[in-house]
């Protein structure tokens, strides 16, 4: 009886091991609806991002609003998740792409949520230009220096007051990493699209747990 007891016993510490090991090591990516050009965003920052963690070993999941996959020209995503369904405590970190949505598109308060509970379990977050809106509503740019596409007047959107930003190159302070040039951006700026950079920033911030 012992003995089974003492095997239960390494079992479960098994069972938990290998579950922390698997939230540590799974990425939610939450993807915008409505983008500008969701053929660019899908190729050429959705797939590089997933591709890029996965080349690392970390295990990529998508959600989006309505749970339904992606596609656009030749380009087709999987997704795993609606929002709404997701529970932070199942992954170790959160990605948001910018997918260049329309100016003036709302901050669905479900993801503002798990912002906020990503930073409050000091989980790593990345978020590119549009999406960086989401940390600020979520407080999470407070004491923070940060990349977006410009300045922000503060007066107007007072979600990014007491943070600092610093231009629109890849920035990480801490957990955060922020990138202000996405794909679409890229074309119409001339600047350098910041996704590869900002994902290789993410990654070491994520390695860096162990």
């Amino acid at each position: 009886m012992k003995k089974l007891f003492t095997k239960i016993l390494l079992l479960i510490s098994l069972a938990v091991s290998v579950q922390v090991f698997a939230d540590e090591n799974t990425v939610l990516m939450f993807i915008r609806e409505g983008s500008r050009n969701l053929e660019v965003m899908l190729e050429e920052e959705v797939q590089l991002m997933k591709d890029m963690l996965e080349a690392e070993g970390y295990r990529v999941e998508i959600a989006t609003i309505d749970g339904e996959d992606l596609q656009a020209g030749s380009v087709s995503i999987a997704v795993n998740h609606k929002i709404a369904d997701v529970d932070m405590d199942d992954f170790g970190a959160i990605a948001l792409p910018c997918m260049a949505p329309p100016p003036g598109s709302p901050y669905e308060v479900e993801v503002v949520q798990l912002v906020q509970l990503a930073a409050a379990s000091d989980k790593p977050i990345a978020a590119s230009r549009g999406a960086v809106g989401y940390l600020a509503e979520a407080g999470v740019l407070q004491g923070k220096r940060y990349a977006y596409a410009s300045p922000v007047n503060v007066e107007e959107r007072p979600s990014f007051r007491g943070g600092t930003f610093t231009g629109t190159g890849t920035e990480t302070d801490g957990l955060v990493t922020t990138n202000g040039i996405c794909p679409l951006a890229s074309r119409s700026t001339g600047l350098p699209d910041g996704t590869g950079a900002m994902t290789r920033s993410f990654i070491e911030t994520l390695n860096s747990r162990s």
